[in-house]
């Protein structure tokens, strides 16, 4: 029996006009026989038991790009079955989805009872993580997103089984913003050296906006996004230069944005940095071991640009000089403990 009978091919009709995605992806790579191209799979992808009706005329490609725990794989090859089963599934292997668009050709996935049907310009999702059935016909090309469970899965909700194995299709709106954003990093990624990682994290967060969509959950990003500001914020407070603008361009984000993301918190960037640079000020001044410290050195560890700076910053916050609060704090025990650099920020998601 053929490995791909049954299928309604006639779906590779489906025509995209929004722009040509075969196009757009660059090609995978070189040409493989049948059994290379299996084993490049198993390392790109995951581990998949193979069947193909002519092994010994096969060829295919496979094409890899990572950033950020991220895998870009690029799929072409002739027609097969693959098929990750209980025996393929190991620890280690765990805990990933595989997002995959269809270029060319067809394909159909089969997971949890259901069965999405994939010609050029749809897509869908499947968990590697439990057992998933994907068969291909002659000409299937395909561009898979590769990425963690806690990448996309809403906090605290349901994982994202209720939309694995489900046809979606790329079309103007959310879906091609997140599909072109894709394709053009996966293009791009080797010319883009260290600043790859800050730009796999965008699209991821658009990915998980699309996967989270449609799976009925809360859009998220919005916190995600604000959490590693944040904690950008606290890991360069030292730095004097750190400003919002910077802090915008390092997240790919436009000043605007950044403004919006900490209007909705009650603050502005621009004030949580001194907010934070004040803080680890305080609790450096009220600590014992650091009193030999002149307080224009503790300013200075924290981004204030000289004591003067320094001392008008503090006294607007406190109410008290750096040395006036230092003598009040080491007269007496603290109340509570004093701050840790890594802040809370769970409180704007709630």
């Amino acid at each position: 029996m053929s490995v791909h009978g049954g299928l309604p091919w006639a779906i590779v009709g489906h025509r995209v006009t929004t722009t040509d995605l075969a196009d757009a992806v660059p090609a995978a790579g070189a040409v493989q026989r049948f059994v290379p191209w299996t084993a490049a799979v198993r390392e790109g992808i995951a581990g998949f038991g193979f069947e193909c009706e002519r092994p010994q005329l096969f060829t295919g490609s496979v094409g890899t790009r990572s950033a950020d725990g991220v895998d870009l794989v690029t799929l072409s090859g002739a027609g097969h079955a693959a098929d990750r089963d209980a025996g393929e599934i190991a620890v280690a292997d765990t805990g990933c989805y595989v997002l995959s668009l269809q270029l060319a050709g067809g394909s159909r996935v089969t997971q949890d009872g259901r069965t999405a049907v994939l010609g050029p310009g749809r897509y869908a999702l499947y968990d590697a993580s439990r057992p998933v059935r994907v068969v291909a016909a002659d000409g299937y090309r395909a561009l898979c997103v590769r990425f963690g469970h806690e990448r996309v899965e809403p906090r605290g909700g349901e994982p994202l089984t209720g939309i694995t194995a489900t046809a979606f299709d790329y079309r103007a709106g959310l879906a091609a913003t997140v599909w072109d954003t894709v394709i053009s990093l996966n293009r791009n990624l080797p010319a883009l050296g260290p600043h790859g990682a800050l730009a796999m994290r965008g699209a991821m967060d658009l990915v998980g906006v699309l996967l989270r969509t449609a799976a009925g959950a809360e859009p998220q990003p919005r916190c995600d996004l604000l959490d590693r500001i944040k904690a950008h914020v606290d890991a360069h407070l030292g730095d004097p230069d750190l400003s919002p603008a910077g802090i915008a361009a390092a997240h790919y984000v436009s000043p605007r944005h950044l403004h919006n993301l900490f209007a909705g918190t009650g603050t502005s960037a621009a004030a949580w940095i001194r907010s934070r640079r004040v803080e680890m000020c305080r609790r450096d001044l009220a600590d014992p071991s650091a009193a030999a410290v002149p307080a224009a050195a503790i300013g200075a560890r924290w981004g204030f640009r000289g004591p003067s700076h320094f001392g008008q910053v503090f006294k607007r916050e406190t109410g008290l000089t750096p040395a006036a609060y230092r003598e009040r704090a080491t007269a007496q025990p603290p109340a509570q403990p004093a701050a840790q650099p890594a802040a809370s920020s769970s409180s704007s998601c709630s």
